[in-house]
C-alpha cells in the first residue's frame, strides 16, 4: 500500500512538473511567434516611432490562455517608451486588438495654477489639423487596419478637451477620437447602452498627425465580418 502511495506521489509530481513546463513552452511560444511579430508589423504599419523590442525595453508582458474550454488567450506588452499592446487569440489567428501609446488627452484642470492652464492652452496652438483633415487622416489608419468603410456605419468625430479654467468652461486639445459602429449595430442598441457592440475606435493627434490609439471590440480576428474573405 505504502509503495502505491509512493508511486501515485511521483507520478503526481511528475506530471505536476511536466505541465509547468510544457505551460512555459506555450507562453514563450506565443510571446516569441506571435507577440512579438504582430507588434513589430504594427508599429511599421501605423509609422510609429520604431522600438526595439528587446528584453531591457519590455516593462510588462502578461498571457493568458482561456480556461473555460476555448482555444487561445489574451495578451499585453507594455514597452517602456510607453506603448501598450493588447492580443487576442482563437488559438490558430491573433491579432493588435488595442493599441495605446498613453499620449494625455484629457485634463482635469479645476482649481489648477495659471501656469498648469496656460501650458495646456498652448498644446491647441500647436494643432495642424481640422475637424475635417482629421477625420482624414483616421480614415488612413482605419484602413491600414484592414477594416472597409462600407462594413460601418458614417464615422463619429469628437475633439478631445480639458476641462476647469477660470470660467470653468476648459478648453479644446489637439486630439481626435474617432468612432465608427459596425453596419450592423442598432441604434437602439447604443441607446440602450450595450457595451458588446462591434465598434473601432481610433485616436489621432493633430500635432503631427500619429497614431495615438486603436481599439476593435467584438468583432472576429482579421475581419470585420465572420463571412468576410477578403482580409
Amino acid at each position: 500500500m505504502k509503495a502505491n502511495v509512493t508511486l501515485f506521489c511521483s507520478i503526481a509530481l511528475l506530471i505536476f512538473f511536466v505541465g509547468r513546463a510544457v505551460g512555459k513552452e506555450k507562453t514563450e511560444i506565443f510571446f516569441q511567434e506571435k507577440m512579438i511579430p504582430l507588434a513589430q508589423e504594427f508599429v511599421k504599419r501605423n509609422g510609429l516611432q520604431p522600438i526595439d523590442f528587446g528584453t531591457n525595453n519590455i516593462k510588462k508582458c502578461q498571457i493568458q490562455f482561456f480556461t473555460d474550454g476555448r482555444p487561445g488567450c489574451t495578451a499585453t506588452l507594455a514597452l517602456k517608451n510607453g506603448y501598450w499592446f493588447y492580443f487576442n487569440s482563437d488559438g490558430q489567428n491573433a491579432e493588435v486588438w488595442d493599441f495605446n501609446d498613453y499620449t494625455k488627452t484629457y485634463y482635469a484642470l479645476e482649481g489648477a495654477p495659471k501656469e498648469k492652464i496656460d501650458a495646456v492652452k498652448a498644446l491647441n496652438l500647436r494643432n495642424k489639423l481640422s475637424k475635417t483633415s482629421a477625420l482624414e487622416v483616421a480614415e488612413k489608419f482605419f484602413k491600414l487596419q484592414g477594416h472597409k468603410e462600407k462594413n460601418f456605419h458614417p464615422a463619429e468625430l469628437h475633439q478631445s478637451y480639458w476641462s476647469g479654467g477660470g470660467d470653468n468652461r476648459g478648453g479644446e486639445l489637439p486630439y481626435y477620437e474617432i468612432t465608427w459602429y459596425r453596419k450592423d449595430v442598432k441604434k437602439t442598441d447604443r441607446d440602450a447602452g450595450i457595451a458588446t457592440l462591434p465598434i473601432v475606435i481610433i485616436e489621432v493627434s493633430g500635432i503631427d498627425s500619429h497614431l495615438i490609439s486603436y481599439t476593435k471590440g467584438f468583432m472576429p480576428i482579421g475581419k470585420d465580418f465572420e463571412t468576410d474573405k477578403s482580409k
